[in-house]
C-alpha cells in the first residue's frame, strides 16, 4: 500500500487547501495552511493510515507524502 496523491488531495482539501492548488512542493506556510490545519492533517493521516506525524510550517504536502510512505514501508512513486 502506497500513499499517493489520490490519498493526499482529499486530506488537504478537508483542512482548507484551495481547490485550485495543485503544487504540493510549496510549504504549508506558502499554501496558507496554519498550525491548526497541519494538526488536523496529521490527525487524519494517523486515523486513516496509522502513521504519527508532526507537520511543520516549512514542510510541504510532498514531504508529508514521503514521510507517510516511509512509515508504510513503501517507496514514493
Amino acid at each position: 500500500m502506497a500513499f499517493t496523491e489520490a490519498d493526499l488531495r482529499p486530506l488537504l482539501l478537508a483542512v482548507g487547501l484551495a481547490p485550485d492548488q495543485e503544487d504540493y512542493s510549496l510549504s504549508f506556510d506558502q499554501l496558507h495552511l496554519d498550525s491548526l490545519a497541519r494538526v488536523e492533517l496529521a490527525t487524519r493521516v494517523e486515523d486513516r493510515f496509522g502513521i504519527v506525524l508532526e507537520v511543520a510550517a516549512e514542510q510541504s504536502p510532498a514531504d508529508v507524502a514521503t514521510l507517510v510512505n516511509a512509515g508504510l514501508g513503501e517507496a514514493v512513486s
